[in-house]
């Protein structure tokens, strides 16, 4: 494609760049068949593309056909494909069910799409060190002139009989410590100094949150905390005006401390739990380098009901600790642990609150009651645990 409408859209600045081109693909909805191109959606992949991609390693074998059999769209667009092999390709046993995430509109490509080579990147080349439970990648793909994105990944809930969590789902206190372990786990490996990687490709904690700075998000978080009033503690909506500061100050653990990688979007919708009972993490979109109380804090503020949360936090943060110093080679206390978990709780909520009432750059990523009741828990938290009377 040389020219769209006249103009040169490879000669454009960013934003309108990724404009022109995603405006192309929804009218021109192009197939996509050589596997050395990007494709612009998941409902565009042909039995061509996927042969040439899945099936390189096994001789003859082919994809006769592809049907999308479900999905979802909100910060990107997800589906599930169901493909149909030769025999070749069914005696090999490839995949017969695939899942794609891809960025098929522009706010999905000024937010997810920008995120997608850190998210393919992990999950190709650090998933495999990790003794956790989470979702393989197949293949993975990004064009950084048009802004298309493409991650195939295995279908949870064919290869590991998956049954992903809702935000009002209830998980007991053992799958509570599971969902800690698991951070505990990630977050140590890397600390590690035996463990340590070049990891200059991942963006930091600091980039995300400027760009979402940028994007608007604190004039959504402000409308948020009017429309969310009636589920907000008086005492936190009572300063409201402190929240925004106290996030950014909170930018200063990411700064100060060692980092690690973080999943940095680790609300109960994120975990899934196998058909043996474990609890896995998916969608790494915004992985990333800083601090590990951010994840520690968002993960029990909104995976727990409230009086789950308040009945079990220390306890939970006591054993992360011990497992964190345990995979870290070094002694992580409680104090410290505690410190920084009422610090992150912030930018916890700053997370849920523009998604209530998004700015205009942004898709609409969840449903209103979901992000109400995150709304609700994370204020409910910083009002137990006086987070905005912290210095």
């Amino acid at each position: 494609m040389q020219t769209l409408f006249k103009v040169d859209a490879a000669a454009l600045p960013s934003r309108p760049r990724l404009a022109v081109y995603s405006l192309w693909d929804n009218l021109t909805r192009p197939t996509i068949r050589e596997a050395a191109e990007v494709p612009w959606h998941g409902e565009a992949l042909t039995p061509e593309w996927l042969t040439n991609v899945l099936g390189t390693d096994v001789p003859g074998a082919r994809v006769v056909e592809v049907a999308v059999v479900g999905g979802d769209d909100g910060s990107s667009a997800r589906r599930i494909l169901a493909l149909g092999w030769n025999e070749v390709g069914r005696a090999a046993n490839l995949p017969e069910r695939v899942f794609t995430k891809s960025t098929p509109t522009l706010p999905m490509r000024l937010s997810a799409g920008k995120s997608a080579p850190s998210e393919g990147r992990f999950l190709t080349d650090c998933r495999p060190r990790l003794p956790i439970e989470a979702p393989r990648c197949l293949h993975t793909m990004r064009d950084s002139r048009t802004g298309r994105s493409l991650h195939l990944m295995e279908d949870l809930t064919t290869t590991r009989g998956a049954v992903f969590c809702q935000a009002n789902s209830t998980i007991d206190r053992s799958q509570a410590e599971q969902v800690v372990e698991t951070l505990a786990t990630l977050h140590g490996t890397f600390l590690n100094p035996s463990n340590r990687i070049e990891f200059g490709w991942l963006r930091t904690h600091e980039d995300f949150f400027h760009a979402a700075a940028r994007n608007g998000v604190e004039a959504g978080h402000d409308r948020a905390m009017v429309r969310a009033a009636d589920v907000i503690p008086s005492a936190v909506s009572g300063q409201k005006e402190r929240i925004w500061p106290a996030a950014m100050a909170g930018l200063a653990i990411h700064e100060g401390q060692p980092r690690t990688v973080i999943h940095s979007d680790v609300h109960l919708g994120n975990w899934y739990i196998t058909d043996q009972g474990r609890m896995g993490l998916s969608d790494w979109a915004r992985v990333c380098r800083g601090h590990w109380a951010r994840d520690l804090s968002y993960a029990l503020m909104t995976a727990l009901d409230v009086s789950d949360r308040r009945a079990w936090e220390r306890s939970l943060i006591e054993r992360y600790c011990a497992l964190l110093s345990e995979r870290a080679g070094q002694t992580v206390d409680f104090a410290t642990a505690w410190d920084g978990y009422r610090r992150q709780a912030c930018a916890a909520l700053l997370m849920w609150t523009p998604t209530l009432c998004p700015p205009p750059t942004l898709p609409a990523m969840q449903p209103q009651a979901t992000s109400m009741l995150m709304i609700e828990r994370i204020t409910t938290a910083m009002d137990d645990l006086a987070v905005l009377s912290l210095t």
